[in-house]
């Protein structure tokens, strides 16, 4: 009798066990698969951390994705920007004061320049909030060809 008592009570161990190992791993119903499975097929490259931060990989945004990590989508302008080869940064400040983002980009011309800061310019003044401005390099005479800093800012 004791027997039969410690295999049931073993195999139901096991079971409880086994539902609780899988409930939070993206493959049962309480997991983040939806969320682990948007970074796959590059969609990482679009995906930073809540805190901002970008993935190294795509191993990176699944496993952050799948133990409950919230994903936020790369704006569209740090996306163009980044398409530029350029380097994208949130805040900060530049010569006339307050910046939201700002893009460092290279041109090879007045066509790559005036395409380039057509689109970025496109990007920060359709994102929310209103009223921002948009300076094709820093408040300054752009450089073409050459390096510019655009910046979207409240001023």
């Amino acid at each position: 009798m004791r027997k039969i008592v410690f295999t049931v009570l073993a195999a139901l161990a096991l079971t409880i066990g086994v539902a609780a190992a899988t409930a939070g791993n993206g493959h049962g119903n309480g997991g983040n698969s939806a969320n682990a499975k948007a970074c796959q097929k590059k969609g990482w490259k679009n995906l930073l951390r809540s805190d901002g931060s970008p993935f190294k990989n795509q191993g990176a945004c699944v496993s952050y994705a799948a133990h409950g990590g919230t994903l936020v989508a790369k704006s569209q302008a740090q996306i163009d920007c980044e398409s530029f080869a350029g380097t994208f940064t949130l805040g900060g400040t530049f010569s006339l004061g307050a910046a939201v983002w700002s893009c460092q980009w290279a041109n090879t011309g007045q066509t790559d320049f005036d395409a380039k800061a057509a689109t970025l310019s496109a990007d920060c003044l359709t994102q929310p909030p209103t009223g921002l401005s948009f300076y094709d390099n820093d408040g300054l005479t752009a450089v073409v060809p050459g390096n510019n800093k655009s910046v979207c800012s409240p001023v």
